[in-house]
C-alpha cells in the first residue's frame, strides 16, 4: 500500500510538472552578430563575433560571407574585421547558409566619426525568470564576465521564487529551450528563494541566448529566460 501512494504521488507530480509544457525540441535556426556597434572611429578597427544555431539549438562553426555596402566608408574582412575608412555611414552584412540550404544574414548600420568612440562590448546581460509549469518559478538575474578569466558570474536576484517541492531541478544555459540537449548544465538548484550566484567555467558571454530550468528526473521543462 505503502508503494502504490508513492507511485501515486510520483504520477501526479509528473502530470503537474508536463501541465503546461508541449515537448517540442526543434527551433529556428538562428544567426546574428553578437557585438553589434553603431559608431567607429576613422582609422578604427573593430572585429565582429557571431552566433549561429541550428534547428536544435547546436552551436555551429561555418563559413561567414561579410560585405559592406560602401567600401569608400568601411571595409570587413573574411573574418568579420571592420575598418573604418571616411566619414559617412556603411551596412555591414553577415551571411550564411544553414544546414537545410538556406541562407540567413545579419546586418548592422555603422557610423564612421571623426570623435573617439568607446566600442568596449558590454560584459553584462540581463532577464526574466518565468514559469512554464504549475509551479512557482519566478525572478530576474544578471550574467556578466568574471574579469581576466574565461569563467561568468550569473547572479539570481533578490526576487527570485522557487518551489521547493520539485525534485531534481537544475539550471542551465542553452540555445533550445525544449531541450537539454546541446545545453550546459549548471548545476542542481539548491536555493529557492531568494538572491544567489553560479560561476559558469569556459563560456563566452555571447554563446548562449536563454536560460532553463529543467526537471531532471521526469525530463521536462520547468522555466526559461531569455538573456537580453
Amino acid at each position: 500500500m505503502k508503494q502504490f501512494s508513492i507511485l501515486l504521488l510520483l504520477i501526479l507530480f509528473f502530470q503537474s510538472c508536463i501541465e503546461d509544457d508541449i515537448i517540442n525540441d526543434r527551433v529556428e535556426a538562428s544567426f546574428s552578430i553578437t557585438n553589434a556597434i553603431t559608431e567607429i572611429t576613422l582609422n578604427d578597427t573593430f572585429q565582429l563575433t557571431t552566433r549561429y544555431t541550428d534547428n536544435v539549438g547546436k552551436t555551429i562553426t561555418t563559413t561567414i560571407d561579410w560585405s559592406s555596402s560602401d567600401e569608400t566608408i568601411a571595409t570587413v574582412s573574411n573574418d568579420g574585421l571592420i575598418s573604418a575608412v571616411a566619414e559617412g555611414q556603411a551596412t555591414i552584412t553577415a551571411s550564411i547558409t544553414s544546414t537545410e540550404g538556406e541562407t540567413i544574414t545579419d546586418q548592422i548600420m555603422v557610423t564612421v566619426t571623426m570623435d573617439q568612440v568607446d566600442n568596449n562590448t558590454n560584459t553584462e546581460r540581463t532577464g526574466t525568470i518565468r514559469t512554464t509549469s504549475s509551479y512557482v518559478l519566478e525572478g530576474t538575474f544578471t550574467l556578466r564576465e568574471i574579469p581576466n578569466t574565461n569563467n561568468l558570474e550569473l547572479v539570481i536576484n533578490d526576487d527570485y521564487r522557487a518551489s521547493s517541492s520539485l525534485p531534481g531541478l537544475y539550471i542551465y544555459l542553452t540555445n533550445n529551450v525544449n531541450t537539454i540537449n546541446n545545453a550546459k548544465e549548471i548545476q542542481a538548484v539548491r536555493v529557492f528563494n531568494g538572491s544567489h550566484r553560479y560561476v559558469i567555467e569556459n563560456t563566452d558571454i555571447n554563446d548562449y541566448s536563454n536560460i532553463l530550468y529543467w526537471c531532471k528526473p521526469f525530463s521536462v521543462k520547468v522555466g526559461d529566460a531569455t538573456i537580453q
